[in-house]
């Protein structure tokens, strides 16, 4: 294990402001409310960069880092569109690249943004001798499951057997074991199953957006934006499943503009969902501050029919203090949904206009930002950051050639609790 480090920071909840310092498994606030995220307030208030540091070691000091020695070359790709930007009739369009395109300075080795989060889930994790436990529809699986390896951290990761056959990774290790939930299994039910697991002392759960440490990660990519740009955008444009690389980009956003350098303004959120899988459009449109219950009925079947399943989670953290209803309304934004046809012809227009390939969630990102500058939404000389969450995996394959995981526990999606004491041997079995 490597050195547990003092942490520079505190965890303040977004509800009641209490404040606790980080034992690098604080997920919620102690208090009596309702839900809310925990945000980090970090010591250092002025935004610095460390220069002769990789990837996202560049803004450590705005990182929840409590290990020495945490490797990853993560790095986002930020550049000035061209061809894409006039395509879509903008005059100010930058593109954070979260994926593999080494000409552009994009280095993720599992070809998306989840390799952020991994790496700083990794730094902040202080667990001692119990099991890392966390749940993934396949991105995060692929990212948390490498950070692992490298760094001798016990981890079980849960998915749906759908999932499992895109899962690639560099190589296997004997601290990494994954189970799949056969059948039609989802990732809220792969996320049911990670709880469960984590019911005993021995096991710790992630955390998924209440991670502070995910959270942080992501919101690297809005500190490489600035320094790219030299200002904060006006726009931030993203797909969302859970919502947490929004909250992040606007968490990031508070901190940059605390700093005092960077004016006063938020960028607008603008949140792209895939019909029909749209809880918080419904909510958003709705103006409730819940998920409506009508958008919640049916929609496991409707997440099967999207073009983006990482966008198909059925939990959203809408209502949660800190969570999705209240970035949007402090920054002024707004959510839109695209089809299974947008998102594919984005995909194109990208590789037409770039010369790569995007994942699907990043296509709904794209099309959504179509949809919105078409309908006027969006101003066509403003400053916009369009957040690629995912791209290059095709050739990074062929680059650098990885493997399906051969470690895997095989259990029916709807484990009873009586198995999950079963399971919970089989896991410790595997990988203690």
């Amino acid at each position: 294990m490597q050195k547990k480090m003092e942490a520079p920071y505190l965890l303040r909840c977004a509800a009641c402001g209490t404040a606790y310092p980080d034992d690098g498994m604080r997920a919620v606030c102690d208090n009596e409310h309702g839900p809310a995220l925990l945000r980090t307030q970090y010591a250092q208030v002025k935004f610095e960069v460390d220069d002769g540091a990789l990837g996202i070691w560049r803004y450590a000091s705005w990182l929840p880092v409590r290990r020495n020695a945490v490797r990853s070359r993560a790095q986002t790709g930020v550049f000035r569109s061209m061809r894409l930007a006039r395509a879509l009739g903008l005059d100010d369009l930058w593109i954070a690249f979260n994926g593999y395109w080494p000409e552009r300075g994009a280095h993720l080795r599992t070809g998306t943004f989840k390799d952020l989060e991994s790496c700083a889930v990794v730094a902040r994790y202080a667990g001692e001798n119990r099991m890392l436990v966390a749940a993934s529809a396949g991105n995060t699986a692929a990212a948390l499951a490498s950070a692992c390896a490298e760094n001798g951290i016990p981890v079980t990761i849960v998915v749906p057997e759908f999932a499992l056959s895109s899962i690639m990774i560099d190589g296997e290790a004997d601290c990494v074991q994954f189970v799949s939930l056969t059948g039609d299994a989802t990732y809220d039910d792969a996320i049911a199953c990670a709880r469960a697991l984590c019911e005993h002392e021995d096991f710790l759960y992630e955390g998924g957006v209440f991670n502070v440490a995910r959270r942080d990660g992501i919101g690297t990519t809005v500190y490489a934006a600035l320094e790219a740009i030299g200002a904060l955008p006006e726009y931030f444009v993203q797909a969302i499943g859970s919502g947490a690389g929004a909250i992040a980009a606007h968490e990031a956003a508070t901190r940059l503009i605390a700093d005092g350098r960077f004016g006063s303004t938020y960028p607008r959120l603008v949140l792209v969902q895939n019909h029909p899988a749209t809880l918080v459009v419904d909510a958003w449109r709705a103006q409730s501050t819940t998920i409506p219950a009508a958008s919640l009925a049916g929609h496991r079947d409707r997440a099967r029919t999207i073009a983006a399943p990482v966008l198909s989670t059925g939990n959203p953290p809408y209502a949660v203090a800190g969570g999705l209803r209240d970035v949007l309304t402090e920054s002024s934004g707004d959510v839109v949904s695209v089809d299974n046809a947008a998102v594919r012809a984005a995909q194109q227009l990208f590789l037409e206009c770039e010369g790569a390939e995007i994942e699907s969630a990043a296509g709904a990102a794209l099309a959504g930002l179509k949809r919105a500058v078409d309908e006027r939404a969006i101003d066509r000389d403003a400053s916009i950051l369009l957040h690629v969450t995912g791209g290059g995996r095709g050739r990074m394959r062929r680059d650098e050639p990885a493997v399906t995981p051969s470690r895997v526990l095989r259990v029916q999606a709807s484990i009873e609790r009586g198995a999950i004491e079963d399971l919970r041997m089989q896991v410790k079995s595997a990988v203690c």
